[in-house]
């Protein structure tokens, strides 16, 4: 071969070796590609999982099914790389051995070498293309660590001649299986001991189990001295069962529960029924399902059970033949039974039988009817209503008449002639012991029961003048501070009053609220409803202010938060920002003092996030943390546009508010921005229908209309508010 050829030959080779290396950068490059999505693929499924519970379960099954899929084709390119970095090392030492023999000769002629010459892995390895390995997804039988872990390699032991045996593959894999033990290469993943067991196991799709069971939301508080439509359900000795509720609802909700069960049946052991609390019965007499809850578990021969229905007050008892556990869709409503008993009566002689069987007599002929009750306590579980039939004739003072109950008359309180404080009742001179009363050093403590902490800190000595000390100079411990004349001093303790608000969306727009609360006839609160955003999950140990309503009604009623609330220093100012407990559902929420009553040491307090008021006990009221402060105050104040009142009836505001409230509280409905205040909005309110809820309290005769039009305030850059 001429020298002109060969060198022709050599740039043959180096261009096509150059074109080769070229071809699998880039099939590098796609490999990187493909594994960065994969990453952000399975780094998608943390957000798969952020679900309701009852979606938890088939997300973590498809997470699972996907995440295994991934561990395949990555594990098997870490496998092949292994391979390689493997073959590359048995190379190594061959060509380390073959030095070795021929500086070790005793002839410096060559001869032939007749002795046994060790097989490398590339004479039974095939080749391994990596673009293969990904787009297959086969499982791997390697041991290797998933997570990638860095084994402990160690180096392969030189052996002599006589000794050393053919390392074959029978597969592509480098497992266990196909290696000799004596010349395997071992790598040990210390991190990794318990991958073995955790192989095992399978994931299966767990299937659903009948002792799943859900919680009924809690029932809305009745205000007292309102009057609602009720229908009474059922009649137990003294007290009796109503359903406030428009009974279409209830009818609606029977029907699907009966519709559902009469196709569906899931056979409960013994075992499962005593790990029920809620349930569906089927009462067998007028072949219907009723939401209920388990009071006892009867054991005897056959295990029954004591059902309380929650939608009519009645207590069952039955096998568990005729209980199944209750759906999720059927726990969405609470329970529509309220528990009532007859206000401003009592009843005569409750051990006499007779007589109590004809109070229950004359009870019962009212089971089924249409009334109203009048709530007049509702401090308790049992409310104490008014019954007012639809000829306008009170139950209570029809038993009263018959002869059945007795009239019970309100104490009235006494008019104290003495001044002062109301806490304070008159005595008489041979009550009043002068040795009895505290004494106090103060005046001003014994007047009027406060004691200023900082007079204690403030050097009597200090007479003023421009040295700023008394004679004691720098070393007196007390504060100079020139008092005043009278010897008065002001002690102040700082408190938070001010929240931002929610910027108040322009004139002529469309928006969705959600009605929180209805104030009056013509003024409701409202939060308005928008794209949630995704809350980022902090860092262990790093505390974040809440940015959702959600989320900070989730951070104040945490087990470290309750526990953390400190009690106020002082009695709560009016205006002051407090973390106040609703009674109705035992929760904290941000409020807004307005007024305290010394006398019973109560709290009127306005929850800033949902526009209702309440009294509240004064242990009840908690100093307000400054991160709850960053989120605005959700609740916006609105008036109906063109709604004014039809009379100085007091009752028929009473009614529309009554109406409106059925209509539009707790419901998301259409908000259009007709104009705004200072704080309050303007609004026409459209239900889920689209009719106009001013036109329909206009229509019921409760409200006027009048004509109104959007007030537009784009070119208005200064407003007046006059305190």
């Amino acid at each position: 071969m001429s020298y002109m050829s060969l060198a022709v030959l050599s740039l043959h080779w180096r261009n096509e070796g150059e074109t080769r290396i070229d071809q699998f950068l880039n099939k590098c490059d796609l490999a990187i590609n493909n594994i960065q999505r994969i990453k952000m693929r399975a780094d998608g499924l943390k957000s798969d999982l952020n679900c309701e519970p009852p979606d938890l379960e088939e997300k973590f099954v498809k997470c699972m099914h996907q995440l295994e899929q991934f561990n395949v084709l990555i594990t098997g390119f870490n496998i092949s790389v292994k391979n390689l970095e493997e073959r590359r090392l048995l190379e190594q030492n061959q060509e380390d051995h073959t030095s070795h023999v021929a500086e070790t000769s005793p002839s410096p002629s060559p001869v032939h070498d007749n002795t046994p010459v060790m097989t490398t892995a590339t004479a039974h390895l095939q080749p391994v293309n990596l673009m293969d390995v990904l787009s297959e997804p086969a499982p791997s039988k390697s041991s290797a660590c998933f997570n990638q872990c860095p084994p402990q390699v160690v180096k392969p032991r030189k052996v002599p001649k006589e000794d050393q045996m053919l390392i074959t593959f029978s597969s592509n894999s480098c497992s266990s299986e196909s290696v000799p033990r004596n010349n395997e290469v071992t790598s040990k993943e210390v991190q990794c001991e318990l991958l073995e067991e955790v192989k095992q196991l399978t994931i299966k799709s767990p299937a659903p189990s009948p002792l799943d069971f859900f919680k009924l939301p809690a029932q809305k508080v009745l205000d007292v001295d309102h009057v609602y439509p009720a229908t009474i359900t059922c009649i137990d000795e003294a007290s009796f069962w109503v359903i406030t509720d428009y009974i279409d609802e209830v009818f609606t909700l029977m029907s699907s529960v009966n519709e559902y069960y009469e196709h569906t049946h899931i056979d409960l052991t013994p075992e499962e029924l005593r790990c029920l609390v809620y349930c569906c019965y089927y009462d067998v007499e007028s072949k219907t399902y009723y939401r209920g809850m388990i009071f006892k578990i009867i054991e005897g021969d056959e295990v029954g059970a004591e059902v309380f229905l929650v939608d009519t007050g009645e207590i069952h008892t039955t096998t568990f033949a005729n209980i199944q556990p209750l759906q999720p869709q059927f726990c969405r409503t609470p329970p529509y039974a309220r528990c009532c008993h007859l206000a401003g009566i009592e009843f005569i002689d409750q051990q006499n039988k007779d007589l109590l069987d004809k109070q229950q007599l004359f009870l019962k002929d009212y089971i089924g009817r249409q009334c109203s009750i009048k709530v007049d306590d509702n401090s308790s579980e049992s409310l104490g209503v008014y019954v007012i039939l639809p000829s306008n004739v009170i139950l209570n003072n029809l038993l009263v008449d018959e002869g059945l109950a007795l009239s019970i008359d309100k104490p009235q309180p006494k008019k104290l002639t003495v001044k002062g404080p109301p806490e304070l009742k008159p005595v008489s001179d041979s009550e009043l012991d002068l040795t009895q009363c505290p004494e106090y050093e103060d005046p001003v403590e014994a007047v009027t029961g406060y004691s200023n902490r900082d007079e204690a800190d403030i050097c009597k000595h200090y007479k003023g003048g421009p040295s700023k000390t008394c004679f004691k100079g720098s070393r007196c411990t007390k504060k100079h501070i020139l008092k005043h004349p009278d010897g008065w001093t002001l002690d102040r303790v700082g408190v938070v009053t001010k929240v931002r608000s929610v910027p108040l969306p322009a004139p002529g727009t469309w928006h969705k609220v959600l009605v929180t609360y209805v104030c009056h006839f013509d003024r409701v609160y409202v939060q308005f409803i928008k794209e949630k955003p995704r809350e980022e999950i902090p860092s262990f140990g790093v505390i974040l202010p809440p940015t959702t309503l959600e989320g900070l009604v989730r951070d104040m009623n945490s087990p470290a938060a309750k526990m953390a609330y400190k009690p106020l220093q002082l009695t709560p100012a009016p205006g002051e920002l407090v973390a106040a407990l609703y009674p109705p559902d035992g929760n904290w929420y941000r409020a807004r003092v307005l007024t305290v009553t010394r006398a019973d040491q109560n709290v009127e307090v306005f929850y800033i996030d949902y526009g209702n008021v309440m009294w509240v006990q004064e242990d009840a009221v908690r100093q307000l943390e400054a991160r709850f402060l960053s989120l605005p105050a959700q609740a916006v104040r609105c008036v109906l546009a063109g709604v004014t009142k039809r009379s100085n009836d007091s009752k028929q505001w009473a009614d529309a508010k009554q109406f409106l409230r059925s209509i539009t509280e707790e419901l998301v409905i259409d908000a259009h921005i007709m104009g705004r205040e200072y704080d309050e909005l303007i609004v026409e309110l459209l239900d889920k229908d689209g009719y106009n809820v001013a036109e329909q309290l206009a229509a019921h005769g409760m409200v006027t209309l009048t004509e109104y039009s959007v007030i537009d305030d784009t070119n208005v850059t200064r407003k007046m508010v006059a305190a």
